[in-house]
């Protein structure tokens, strides 16, 4: 199946999808990201796909235990976080908190001299954990440009950081 045929069987369900994305996850940006992650995943098998792949049913089951398993796997992710946080200190770990201290002091100084704008959005979205939606809100700018800013600003602060801790290991 070529990427024409594959618009014309799919992207006729677009919007339902979305609907139930938005359903499942509450949040725009989270459903943007799971309808993504389907097409993404419907492209890769377009070939093996069966004949009611098209049908919009099977379409939202889909749908649905792709978020399911998301949502287990963050679940694993977040258990072993708390295991780890839970175990003893050793030295090695205790080594490792004061790094990641020292970068996370870096990267917020990094971030203050950024110019007013680009900081205000990039703590928005990483720091306060805030959606393009509600950046949108707050800056009147469109989530298109606030998706620019977040790119070339990320981009600007590895390179920084990145020139810093080149420094530390020298």
């Amino acid at each position: 199946m070529d990427a024409q045929e594959f618009k014309q069987r799919f992207m006729p369900h677009y919007k339902l999808l979305y609907r139930v994305a938005y359903h499942l996850t509450g949040n725009a940006q989270d459903a943007e990201d799971l309808l993504q992650d389907m097409y993404l995943k419907l492209w890769q098998k377009r070939d093996d796909l069966p004949n009611e792949a098209m049908k919009e049913a099977y379409l939202v089951t889909m749908m649905r235990r792709l978020f399911i398993d998301q949502r287990r796997l963050k679940h694993i992710d977040a258990s072993a976080e708390l295991k780890e946080e839970l175990s003893p200190p050793d030295e090695r770990n205790l080594d490792h908190q004061m790094d990641t201290k020292d970068e996370a002091q870096q990267m917020e100084g990094l971030i203050s001299e950024l110019p007013e704008r680009d900081g205000k959005i990039i703590r928005m979205h990483l720091i306060e954990d805030r959606s393009y939606e509600e950046i949108e809100q707050d800056t009147r700018l469109s989530q298109g440009n606030i998706r620019i800013i977040m790119m070339r600003t990320k981009q600007k602060l590895k390179q920084q950081f990145i020139k810093i801790t080149k420094t530390w290991t020298n």
